[in-house]
């Protein structure tokens, strides 16, 4: 379950810039998360509201947005979105999935995606990322 480790990512993140801005409080704190992470946004709520029960973010409003994944072919330009590049992964690599499940390596190591995803339009494994990787705070507000 990386939704802890990043939970205690974002926590530390937050401490150390709260420190480094002689910050006593956050109230809000929006976080990006790229689709292609497939996080369990439950999980990730809930190890950030278990985690800084004794930190001065306990009462800190956590807000997310998905960022969806999309993809450029260098070869052909064709442009594909995760939906697709997640059919055609299963597929390739024989990935059964369970009723309302949807799991993929991807899941756990992102970074994968260059070496097993291929454009669905020409097969070329030489494509971009364009949007919809990595997690980031993108809004941080602050009281005294």
């Amino acid at each position: 379950m990386h939704e802890w480790s990043l939970a205690e990512a974002i926590l530390e993140g937050l401490t150390s810039l709260m420190k480094q801005e002689g910050m006593k409080k956050v109230s809000e704190v929006e976080i990006l998360y790229g689709e292609m992470m497939e996080l369990e946004l439950d999980i990730l709520k809930f190890a950030l509201e278990e985690l800084s029960k004794e930190t001065p973010m306990k009462d800190t409003k956590f807000i997310f947005s998905e960022e969806r994944a999309s993809f450029r072919c260098n070869s052909c330009g064709y442009r594909w979105n995760f939906e697709q590049a997640h059919s055609s992964l299963s597929e390739e690599l024989g990935i059964r999935e369970l009723a309302g499940e949807r799991e993929s390596p991807i899941h756990f190591i992102p970074e994968l995606a260059q070496a097993l995803m291929r454009c669905p339009n020409c097969g070329s494994r030489d494509f971009e990322i364009e949007s919809g990787k990595g997690i980031r705070i993108s809004r941080i507000v602050f009281e005294g």
